[in-house]
């Protein structure tokens, strides 16, 4: 009497592996559109976070009779650190609100509005180099559409 053996042939195996690499092909690119387009929303988010923050430093400044103006804003892309006195309150406001994001918050541009005193654009990003740039207001939807540092001013279009 013959034993009936078990198992899977080498065909079935390569037909197995051939539809697991067809599969493959067809996902990896949609979801790596799904990590781009997350970590858009994740910078256009902490540059929300970081609008706030100094829009309420400014507001703060502004009846202490000390309104901040443009020259108070960090007019280039910064490393986001704790800032050693009161002396930086637009900085202060900023490392207040990304400690939570752990110990890479980021590096930050804010531009501050002279006649306003108020917080005209925020920007974020993970490193100085990204470009995954979150902007507010007018933060871009398309990972495409990102914005460079300091590219679209208040009012303007994202990526422009």
């Amino acid at each position: 009497m013959k034993k009936s053996q078990k198992g899977f042939t080498l065909v079935e195996l390569i037909v197995v592996i051939a539809i697991i690499g067809v599969l493959a092909a067809i996902l990896v690119p949609s979801m790596m559109g799904y990590v781009r387009k997350s970590r858009l929303k994740t910078a256009n988010t902490n540059a929300k976070t970081v609008f706030t923050a100094v829009q309420n430093a400014c507001q703060e400044a502004e009846t202490e009779g000390a309104p901040l103006g443009e020259g108070d804003g960090i007019n280039s892309a910064t490393e986001v650190t704790e800032p050693s006195d009161d002396t930086q309150p637009v900085m202060t406001a900023v490392f207040n609100a990304l400690q939570d994001n752990g110990d890479e918050l980021g590096f930050v541009l804010v531009t501050i509005d002279d006649d306003t005193g108020g917080c005209e654009l925020a920007q974020w990003a993970q490193t100085e180099d990204d470009t995954m740039i979150g902007q507010y207001p007018n933060a871009a939807s398309e990972p495409e559409d990102a914005p460079d540092w300091a590219s679209a001013p208040a009012g303007g279009e994202a990526g422009a």
